[in-house]
């Protein structure tokens, strides 16, 4: 008998789907990667050729994981001058697949399960590479990306003093009160310098393509985990401050070319073995992570196909077991 396609708002999702299994989840994917088995072809990236100023970028990124038993699909779409149409910068769908039959299982916004599976990753970077005695956390940009990290990435470590920074202040501001009594702890609006320099996690979650995090602010021990937008003129964090770091990524062959380092890989700062090896490989002890309470640390993640997989298992899951969304039979 042919299955029904659940469709999912993100109002659906936001309001009725568990989160706390995105670490967890995430976690799994990255070491289950690096352990063979899992399906993973190149993402697909395009610039639109619509007039300027207007910036519009579309991506198409595919994953199978055997664990989760899925398919998925995801098409996501960047557009600059969307804010002052009241609407978001990015905005994306995700379709879900029965790998054995090709059966459409899910269709849902591909935003918010985005915006989770990056902070899921984020927090994991920090939870394996963030020294033990961490306690201050700098979140650089407040927007829905930046939101979801403050949540997930305070999950993992208990921290006394939370700084947000946002290029427009409403929205830190908006940020830190709306967000403080769910992390447990004061979240304080500060200019970017103030807040690198007092952090000892600092997570970037932004579209920037002009350095944010200056080199001079970070000090000696301080973990980043880097995951703005996976853009080849994405630059969060300023060029020198990249050799300071052990760096490691989700997946470094899509990294060096679209992450944290490639512009810096571009000008020649860094070679393109500048990583010391992928998270992954971290989480099953084939790498070494931090070696010194001193070693800067960076995780510079920018997405791949499985960790779409493996929250959307997590969301079609309770979905099923809740009776959520709408069913269609498109067979």
């Amino acid at each position: 008998m042919a299955k029904r396609t659940i469709i999912l708002t993100r109002q659906d999702i936001a309001e009725q789907v568990e989160a706390s299994a995105a670490v967890g989840a995430i976690e799994g994917a990255l070491g289950s990667y690096e352990r063979g088995g899992d399906f993973l072809p190149p993402k697909a990236i395009y610039q639109l050729p619509l007039a300027e100023p207007e910036v519009a970028f579309g991506a198409t990124i595919t994953g199978f994981t055997e664990a989760s038993g899925l398919l998925t699909m995801k098409m996501g779409q960047e557009r600059t001058l969307n804010p002052a149409r009241g609407l978001p910068t990015t905005v994306a769908w995700i379709m879900v697949f029965d790998p054995l039959t090709g059966e459409l299982l899910m269709i849902c916004d591909g935003t918010l399960p985005t915006m989770l599976r990056t902070a899921a990753a984020a927090a994991v970077g920090t939870k394996r590479l963030a020294r033990e005695d961490a306690r201050t956390l700098t979140v650089i940009g407040a927007g829905q990306l930046g939101r979801q990290c403050l949540r997930l990435v305070s999950g993992v470590r208990w921290f006394e003093n939370i700084y947000v920074h946002d290029g427009v202040a409403e929205h830190a501001e908006r940020a830190a009160g709306e967000l403080a009594s769910e992390v447990g702890a004061g979240i304080e609006v500060a200019d970017a310098e103030t807040a690198c320099r007092a952090a000892d996690v600092i997570v970037t979650a932004t579209n920037s393509r002009e350095p944010i995090v200056m080199s001079q602010w970070v000090r000696d021990g301080t973990h980043l985990s880097c995951m703005g937008t996976d853009l080849h003129e994405k630059i969060e964090c300023e060029m020198t401050l990249l050799p300071r770091c052990r760096i490691f990524a989700d997946k470094m062959e899509h990294a060096v070319e679209r992450g944290e380092v490639s512009q810096a890989v571009k000008a020649g700062v860094l070679s393109e073995d500048c990583y010391a090896g992928s998270l992954g490989q971290v989480i099953n002890g084939d790498v070494a992570g931090r070696t010194d309470e001193k070693q800067i640390t960076m995780f510079d993640g920018v997405g791949i196909g499985i960790q779409d997989t493996v929250i959307c298992k997590t969301i079609y899951d309770q979905a099923v077991a809740k009776g959520l969304g709408v069913e269609v039979a498109f067979s």
